[in-house]
This record gives C-alpha cells, structure tokens and sequence, in this order.
C-alpha cells in the first residue's frame, strides 16, 4: 500500500477547496493578482491591493488577516484554475497519446504565458527560483501524485497497461521534462508554438504511451 505524502496536499487542497462566491472576495484576489504581477511580491502591500480595488485597509483584512493570507490565497487560486483547466484539456481527448500531446501542449504553453510566474522568474528569482529547482521536491510531489492519478485512471479504464509500482516514477519523468522547459525556455527543441510542440510530444512521448497499449 502506498503512503500519501503529505506535501500532495497543497492540490488536493486546490482542487477541492471551493472558488470564492463572494463578490469582494473575488475583486480583492483579482486586485491581488495584478499587483503582484505589476510589482513582484518584495513590494507588495495590502495598502496597494486596497487602493486598486477601491476598497478599504481595514475591509481587506476582514477578508484576509494577514498579508500571507491574502498571498495564499492568491496561489491557491491561480493553482485551481490551472489544474481547471488542465483536467478539461484532459478530459476532452479521445485517447492515452491525445491526452500526452494536448496536455504537454497545455501545461508549457500555460505556464510559460503565465504573467506572474513570468514576473517572479525575471525579477525575483531568488524568491522563486529555489523552490522550482533544489527545493522543488514538495512541488514535484504534488505534480507527480497529479499526473500519475490521470495515469491511473488510463489503466483503470484499460487504456494502457502499466504496473502501478512504475506509475508514479512515469509520472515524475513527465512533471519534470514540463518544470524544465518552462524554467529553461533556451532550447533547440521546437517549441515556440503550439503546433511545434504538438509535433515534438508526438515523435517522441506518444510512442511511449503506444508501447503501453494493451495488447491483443
């Protein structure tokens, strides 16, 4: 029996916490966001996010305590509607390869477009950078638990064969090829649009997935 690990909370957290349905709630996380996106997180003040959404200090904190709430929250956000998405993409695919493509396709092309994560990455890359490289194990542990749940649902359904003591190191080789050129975009690989990066999942992930195909 396997033994969850603990830092796969932070999506389970995501996908299972509910999307704010308070109409301040929702102007102040937006608010939020273009702040830090505009300023970086060394300069980011609840005053700020207040003066942008027009309302007070005093109300903000009545939503979120502490600045580290409100910055939370604001993660936590941006990782539910990510991972939204990624599951639709998922889902919307007829088969195992489609799925590796499409989603390959999504998460670099989202993630490299992401004008937050691309802000931090550029100008406050020591706040960043080690928790996407040296400390990126609780990162990669939820990715891979992500990933590999999808994998499993595959083999669930008998789309592909895979022992399941193999699924989660698969699952981690494919998180990490999607951190490294997200964090490393200089590369001879084409990738510089979608349907590159179609091509290159085809030629060479999605023979992999149809060696996993049962046979008979």
């Amino acid at each position: 029996m396997r033994t969850r690990d603990p830092r796969v909370d932070l999506l389970q957290r995501a996908l299972s916490g509910d999307p704010p349905d308070d109409a301040n709630t929702d102007r102040i996380l937006g608010a939020a966001l273009e702040q830090a996106e505009d300023f970086g997180l060394r300069r980011f003040t609840v005053d700020d996010v207040a003066r942008r959404v027009g309302l007070s200090r005093v109300t903000i904190y009545r939503y979120f305590p502490k600045k580290d709430q409100l910055l939370n929250a604001l993660i936590m956000r941006e990782l539910r509607r990510f991972l939204t998405k990624a599951d639709a993409v998922l889902a919307a695919q007829p088969n195992p390869e489609a799925k590796l493509i499409e989603g390959l396709n999504f998460c670099v092309d989202y993630l490299r477009g992401h004008r937050l994560l691309n802000r931090l990455l550029r100008t406050e890359p020591e706040l960043i950078l080690p928790h996407l490289t040296v400390k990126a194990g609780g990162l990669l542990a939820a990715a891979r638990s992500w990933v590999a749940g999808h994998i499993r649902a595959e083999v669930k359904a008998g789309r592909i064969t895979l022992p399941d003591e193999d699924i989660d190191g698969a699952a981690e080789l494919i998180a990490r090829n999607v951190l490294s050129l997200v964090l490393t975009p200089e590369t001879v690989l084409p990738l510089d649009s979608p349907e590159e990066r179609r091509r290159l999942a085809d030629l060479y992930f999605a023979p992999l997935v149809r060696s996993l195909r049962p046979q008979g």
